[in-house]
């Protein structure tokens, strides 16, 4: 016992030892990369226009060790850079002026202007001497006469202070409009003409250059979503009531699975009694019918299907045919047997059918076991969603408080 014991305290030790040893050797090197990457005699600029940042560094002089702050400017071009790239932008507009604007310095549609020149750090500013013909985002005004009217477009090309200015002189006319979009402006004019402005309506011309309009208010179209919602429903009604019946017929099936037992043995008591199967089919009717009356218990399927039989052979048909019948209505492999261990007494007598049905009874109850304990298994798979939810809603109530406490 001893040996089992310094052999785990060996163990023990020689895991702790290999532990703190990885852990100083990861560190030592870490310290080690740390002091050599931070030794420098250079500090590197950021680019024209990012800004001056501040760095701490470390210094050791005869006196000892300090931590001082030194401010690092942005790298900044040289007149010569600075020139090359001013003319490099200006070369670019012309060349955007030359694809946008007609040959004939005409401008008769919107113009997007470029704001910046990729790999090139100078900023454009736009400006115009007539921002309600072109205005300083490139977009043509509404009162730009027919004749057209020229106006200075400037752009000033700047990098920090150096500035270069690049302008043109274009000649603006009224944007060219679609059909539609001159006859909207026209309705809009004579809109705005026959009706005054303290006037609660804005009265709609009926006439615009000869041509008679009606209008009407457009509305959302939601006439055939609705149509096409309603088709959905109306055909989704076909298999939900099928699923509805399905989901009867499987009910009524597990009600007359779990009577069955019940009314096997309830035949071998009688039968045991000295009634005969007809009678004893006549009882399970009666006793049924007197509790349903006395509202001792609601529709049983299994036991309707009883009271049908009887009344059947009440009414002239033949006792084996009945239970036949019985079998075939129930639609069940149970039944089934019931019927043919009933007709089936017709050959052998009443002391063979008690042997029958005592077999039945117990593989009965042996099947009824077996779907209880599938029952049981079905439940605790469906308890099992709701339980995780519940430990989530513990985990979160007892996380959250440590979380906020903690930060």
């Amino acid at each position: 016992m001893k040996s089992k014991l310094l052999k785990n305290q060996k163990k023990e030790l020689f895991l702790s030892l290999f532990i703190i040893l990885c852990g100083n050797l990861l560190g030592i090197g870490m310290f080690l990369k740390e002091n050599i990457s931070s030794s420098t005699q250079a500090l590197p600029r950021k680019a024209f226009g990012q800004g001056a940042y501040e760095e701490t560094l470390q210094i050791s002089t005869e006196k000892g060790t300090d931590e001082i702050q030194i401010t690092v400017e942005e790298q900044q071009y040289s007149p010569s850079q600075i020139e090359a790239y001013l003319n490099e932008a200006d070369s670019y507009l012309s060349r955007w002026y030359r694809k946008n604007i007609s040959d004939k310095n005409y401008l008769k549609k919107d113009l997007d202007l470029p704001s910046s020149l990729p790999g090139n750090p100078t900023e454009f500013f736009w400006s115009t001497d007539a921002p309600d013909l072109l205005s300083w985002d490139g977009k043509l005004g509404e009162d730009i006469p027919k004749e057209g009217c020229q106006v200075n477009l400037r752009c000033t090309l700047s990098i920090g202070e150096n500035e270069l200015i690049w302008e043109k002189q274009p000649t603006v006319f009224p944007p060219s409009l679609s059909e539609i979009q001159l006859l909207e402006k026209n309705i809009q004019q004579e809109a705005e003409n026959i009706s005054d402005e303290t006037d609660k309506e804005l009265l709609l011309p009926s006439v615009v250059n000869g041509t008679e309009i009606t209008y009407q208010l457009s509305r959302k179209r939601d006439g055939w979503v609705i149509c096409i919602l309603s088709l959905l429903l109306g055909l989704g009604i076909f298999p939900l009531t099928k699923e509805k019946e399905k989901q009867a017929r499987d009910q009524r099936f597990r009600q007359m699975q779990r009577d069955y037992p019940d009314i096997i043995q309830k035949l071998i008591l009688f039968l045991k009694a000295g009634l005969s199967i007809r009678k004893s089919m006549e009882k399970l009717a009666a006793d049924y019918l007197k509790k349903k009356e006395a509202a001792l218990i609601g529709t049983r399927y299994a036991y309707e299907e009883l009271v049908k039989t009887c009344l059947e052979m009440e009414r002239g048909i033949y006792e084996k045919d009945a239970y036949e019948r019985l079998g075939r209505r129930c639609g069940l492999a149970e039944y089934k047997i019931l019927s043919v261990l009933l007709v089936q007494n017709f050959k052998k007598g009443n002391q063979s059918i008690l042997e029958l049905l005592e077999r039945e009874a117990v593989a009965a109850g042996e099947e009824r076991l077996r779907r209880a304990r599938i029952q049981g298994e079905e439940a605790t798979t469906k308890l099992l969603l709701p339980m995780i939810l519940q430990l989530l809603v513990v985990f979160i109530i007892l996380m959250v408080p440590a979380f906020i406490n903690f930060f």
